[in-house]
């Protein structure tokens, strides 16, 4: 497996991030065995047991042909609260890969909108804490994926739980931000605090 564009997003909004690759072999011309054109490929992350199980075929990239890809970028296209994803190939056309995960937990998306810091937010590092899921941490960036740029807001997948308990914002500038008790199932818009 040759792989170019690879990120971590929870694509079930189960609280476990997943794997994506955007795959396509480096070499133009076919070695023995190892293909060019190649199928992305997802793996879900089965919790704690640190294991993941493959789900390329499950995911519907099998279903069209294999290609050379290189970007991928992330966001959640549709609004739908699971994220999606648009991906690159030589000599061929871009993809784009509507998730529809059966049975998808809740999520919340937080959107920065810096102060001091930069207006994005980027840099700054979220800690989110719920109920059964426990603590997550994540970060804001654009830079995902190989050449590409994704979509924000910051994305935590839920599980069964309905609100986050807290979350922490640690901004560029030094601010830390804290919240509680904030409902699943949005785009949460968050200011960076002037203090």
């Amino acid at each position: 497996m040759s792989g170019f564009g690879v990120d971590l997003y929870d694509f079930d909004n189960d609280g476990w991030e997943d794997i994506f690759v955007s795959r396509g072999h480096v070499e133009s011309i076919s070695m023995p065995g190892q293909p060019v054109n190649q199928y992305n490929s997802v793996f879900r992350n089965l919790g704690p047991s640190g294991k993941w199980a493959p789900l390329t075929e499950e995911a519907g990239f099998t279903a069209g042909p294999e290609a050379r890809h290189r970007g991928c970028a992330f966001g959640d296209l549709d609004g739908d609260g699971r994220v999606d994803v648009v991906v690159t190939a030589l000599n061929a056309n871009a993809e784009i890969w509507i998730n529809r995960s059966p049975n998808s937990g809740h999520w919340l998306d937080i959107a920065l909108s810096g102060t001091k810091s930069n207006r994005d937010g980027i840099g700054a590092r979220i800690k989110l804490v719920s109920k059964t899921v426990g603590a997550q941490f994540n970060h804001m960036t654009t830079s995902v994926g190989y050449a590409s740029s994704s979509l924000g807001p910051v994305h935590f997948g839920l599980g069964l739980d309905t609100r986050a308990d807290l979350i922490e914002i640690h901004w560029p500038s030094g601010i830390v931000q804290t919240l509680q008790n904030v409902d699943a199932g949005q785009v949460l818009k968050v200011t960076e605090p002037e203090r």
